[in-house]
């Protein structure tokens, strides 16, 4: 039967001595406080690396730069469709223009976005048809 009470024993500590427990605790205080002083290390190392080279956090890594490069041909692209639906007609203009807000404003739900992408040969077509 003691063996079954002694497995079913919930506090852990109870085998130890005063001393030992005394020890535990001294020791974990001590690794408490050594975990502070790394993180207040880590701290003070990233202060210093920032008052080195105060634009570290501008640093990009090649994704990101690939990222805003192609988000910048996409808008140039955008603004010089629009420029070009405006010089062929100024109605024409006005419906892209519309459809483009349209499309900007809706796109948590993507189908507008994707809508006008499977648009964009047709609005070509339509303004050849529109010239002729």
């Amino acid at each position: 039967m003691k063996s079954k009470e002694k497995s079913l024993n919930l506090d852990p500590l109870e085998d130890f001595t005063e001393e030992q427990i005394a020890e535990l605790i001294k020791s974990n205080e001590d690794l408490d406080q050594e975990k502070e002083r790394i993180i207040k290390e880590e701290i003070e190392d990233a202060r210093r690396k920032y008052e080195k080279n105060p634009f570290i956090r501008i640093r990009k890594s090649p994704i990101e730069i690939l990222n805003r490069s192609l988000f910048f041909v996409f808008l140039g692209s955008f603004l010089f469709s629009l420029f070009l639906v405006y010089s062929t007609n100024s109605l024409w203009f006005a419906w892209y223009l519309i459809s483009a807000f349209s499309c900007i404003l809706y796109t948590p739900n993507r189908k507008a976005l994707k809508e006008l992408i499977d648009a964009w040969p047709n609005l070509v077509d339509l303004i050849k048809v529109r010239r002729k």
